[in-house]
């Protein structure tokens, strides 16, 4: 999880921000500007975290070209920002992960969601975009390939399902922990990470919530009721 003490919120020089406008303390909408884009990074922070722990792709169109073709062992992993820069694949989608397994030579595609609650839209432009990309890389690697979103947090697929309002199917949604199963790295150490910065960010936030004079004011009037 991303910390709250490390986001950059509005800065002065600019335009109040709504959460400003909403509670007239200008130092409270700061600081909730700084919440939310750390609600915003914590997707990417995610990334980071499965990112460090994965047996990485150092260059994806060597791998597709030479490394494929040769004994290997276990599950290797290439980011969204090589599938991008890749000359072998030929797509204007990017998921967030290409997952190859030699043993199976599966190709899994793997869209990766700290959330776990979509609008229709929103979930069918996911589904379409993975779709595209399944369809575009499909002569491309000689490997079969394999659609998975994942919304981490979730417990269950049912979950997952309801949440991107049934537009993929079962067989498509995988859980953050069972993901981690599939690329083999430690769920629980991912996890309790994650959690450690939740503390940080509940004590940070008090502490600079009774830094702003009039919020401790606020607090301590109705402490004293």
């Amino acid at each position: 999880m991303a910390l709250i003490e490390n986001a950059k919120g509005r800065r002065d020089n600019q335009s109040p921000s709504g959460y400003t406008r909403l509670f007239g303390i200008s130092s409270l909408g700061n600081l909730m500007s700084r919440i939310q884009g750390t609600v915003i990074s914590s997707g990417t922070e995610l990334e980071k975290l499965i990112w460090e722990r994965v047996q990485q792709i150092i260059d994806l169109d060597d791998f597709i070209s030479t490394a494929l073709n040769q004994p290997m062992i276990g599950i290797w992993v290439a980011r969204k920002q090589q599938i991008k820069n890749s000359k072998a694949i030929h797509s204007k989608y990017e998921p967030d992960f290409l997952a190859f397994n030699p043993n199976n030579r599966i190709c899994y595609i793997v869209e990766l969601k700290d959330g776990d609650q979509f609008d229709t839209k929103k979930s069918s432009g996911e589904y379409t975009s993975l779709h595209n990309f399944n369809n575009d890389i499909s002569q491309s690697i000689p490997y079969s390939t394999h659609i998975y979103i994942c919304s981490f947090n979730s417990a269950t697929k049912k979950e997952i399902y309801d949440g991107f309002k049934h537009k993929f199917p079962i067989n498509e949604i995988i859980t953050g922990k069972e993901l981690c199963e599939l690329l083999d790295i430690n769920y629980t150490d991912i996890t309790n990470i994650r959690m450690n910065d939740q503390q940080n960010n509940v004590d940070y936030f008090i502490k600079e919530l009774l830094r702003i004079n009039a919020v401790k004011d606020a607090i301590m009037k109705y402490l004293q009721t």
